[in-house]
């Protein structure tokens, strides 16, 4: 008897006294973006509430798939955390079947921790003033009218082909490689329009005008409505949550959950964010998985039936 009980306790204990030495947090992609400035807030964060480092890990490489296999692979000790996206849960499998890692069966959720529409801009000396203007004249002008994303399979290149799918406007792609030359495409005029969040420093500039977000208005644009509030049933974001390996230890998964859950809810995190252009979430482990299950049949089928070859 005394026997077993020694055994429980000793299991018992590591999870007890987790974290007992520093945490790695994998971002999938290079230093500087929305992904490594949204890891390292929440790493400074949870680092001092665990009382331990949480240091970050940059693997950028393969849109994502690189870091995200690398954490798929890792311990399962809750000593590894990765910082997924809707590009490295969602897009980056459909693109390539052979990245890797399947999110659904070799990462844990922990929570989704913030979320963004996807800014819709125009230049200053467009003549459309509203999103529904736009649509008005894309109808007008099948064919003419062209919009320009970070690349092929971005987030903006599938919001916009949703659109397509829903509005039957004829309008024409062109993929840069990256947001930042999107929007400078966008200033010189070579695009009509542009889908991609890093319109956000031009549109405060007063270079751009933004007629409208993806999904919900965001606070940091609170004038600019949402796409679906003139096309009815339409809503496209990005978002990012924190993950562990799968088989990670439940009681691990619960607690980080409750420190990430009440990290997004500090007024300090919320408006960090906001200066971003994101916004605070937060869910359970459960709804996350449900998000990477259901995002992954929405965007399959955008792809599908838009015909896009993901490379």
């Amino acid at each position: 008897m005394l026997s077993v009980a020694a055994c429980l306790w000793s299991v018992a204990v590591p999870a007890q006294q987790y974290p007992s030495r520093p945490v790695k947090l994998i971002v999938p992609y290079p230093p500087g973006g929305n992904t490594d400035i949204v890891a390292r807030l929440f790493a400074q964060k949870l680092a001092e509430r665990i009382g331990q480092p949480v240091v970050i890990d940059n693997r950028g490489g393969a849109a994502g798939a690189l870091g995200m296999g690398v954490a798929a692979k890792s311990p399962n000790d809750g000593y590894t955390l990765v910082i997924g996206d809707l590009g490295s849960l969602v897009i980056a499998p459909i693109a390539n079947p052979n990245a890797g890692y399947v999110p659904q069966k070799d990462l844990a959720p922990i929570c989704v921790v913030t979320s963004v529409s996807i800014v819709v801009t125009v230049n200053a000396k467009s003549p459309d003033n509203s999103f529904a203007e736009f649509l008005a004249r894309a109808r007008a002008q099948p064919g003419k009218l062209t919009y320009g994303t970070s690349g092929v399979g971005a987030p903006g290149h599938l919001a916009f082909e949703m659109l397509r799918s829903m509005t039957g406007i004829d309008i024409l792609h062109v993929p840069f490689k990256g947001g930042a030359q999107a929007v400078s495409g966008l200033l010189g005029e070579q695009v009509d329009i542009v889908v991609d969040g890093a319109a956000m420093a031009q549109v405060k500039a007063g270079r751009l005008k933004a007629i409208a977000v993806t999904g919900p208005r965001l606070q940091a644009l609170p004038d600019v409505p949402g796409i679906g509030e003139t096309v009815k049933g339409f809503n496209f974001t990005n978002w990012w949550g924190i993950l562990l390996p799968a088989g990670a230890p439940a009681d691990i998964v619960r607690r980080l959950n409750e420190e990430l859950t009440a990290i997004a809810a500090l007024p300090e995190t919320r408006e960090r964010l906001s200066e971003l252009g994101l916004t605070a979430q937060s869910s359970t482990p459960q709804q996350f998985s449900d998000l990477i299950r259901s995002e992954t049949e929405k965007v399959a089928r955008i792809v599908k039936d838009a015909g896009i070859k993901l490379e």
